[in-house]
């Protein structure tokens, strides 16, 4: 059997001239440490459900349906990705407002709405005289998340009294299965 021998401190050391320096060391390397995760960057924010990003409202105003999109900050909207079907009728062009051209990460060059913005088609009477339904597909991304929403498609209809519409309930789309992450390059 090996027995190992360590050496005591020498006769008159003071051991608190040990600690100190250990207990600098110590506070050093800590300090260095809580600035590299001072400086790491935040993970990104969850995601808001699409209907919290671009809420819509619909009205019928002077004979026009006038769908409103409150889009939230740092999240944006593409002017291209919008479709209008009226009665089941897909319409050719739709009257939407300029937008801003933005280098998206998906798609290259777009025009994004980024700011609220509205469109207005006209409710015109159907043959049961109430204006027809209108269906919307849009599509956006939110900068906060880095995610970008998958098409969305809802449904708008006008009520009886040819004043108020009403929005036609969709089924529920679980959280997880509303997003994609961005894919950078």
């Amino acid at each position: 059997m090996t027995a190992t021998v360590t050496k005591s401190a020498r006769p008159g050391a003071r051991p608190t001239r040990r600690l100190v320096g250990s207990t600098l060391a110590s506070v050093l390397v800590l300090g260095a440490a809580s600035a590299a995760l001072a400086a790491a960057p935040a993970p990104p924010p969850e995601p808001l459900p699409v209907d919290q990003a671009f809420p819509i409202t619909a009205a019928i105003e002077r004979g026009k349906m006038v769908l409103r999109f409150d889009v939230q900050p740092g999240h944006y909207l593409y002017r291209d990705r919008f479709e209008l079907a009226m009665g089941g009728h897909s319409l050719a062009s739709l009257p939407l407002p300029r937008g801003r051209m933005k280098q998206d990460p998906n798609f290259g060059r777009v025009e994004v709405y980024e700011q609220p913005m509205q469109l207005s088609v006209p409710a015109t009477q159907g043959a049961a005289g109430a204006a027809p339904e209108v269906k919307l597909v849009y599509q956006g991304c939110s900068e906060l998340a880095g995610v970008c929403y998958p098409p969305v498609t809802r449904t708008f209809r006008p009520q009886a009294d040819g004043k108020a519409v009403a929005p036609v309930e969709t089924g529920a789309t679980s959280f997880k299965a509303m997003f994609r992450k961005q894919v950078s390059q």
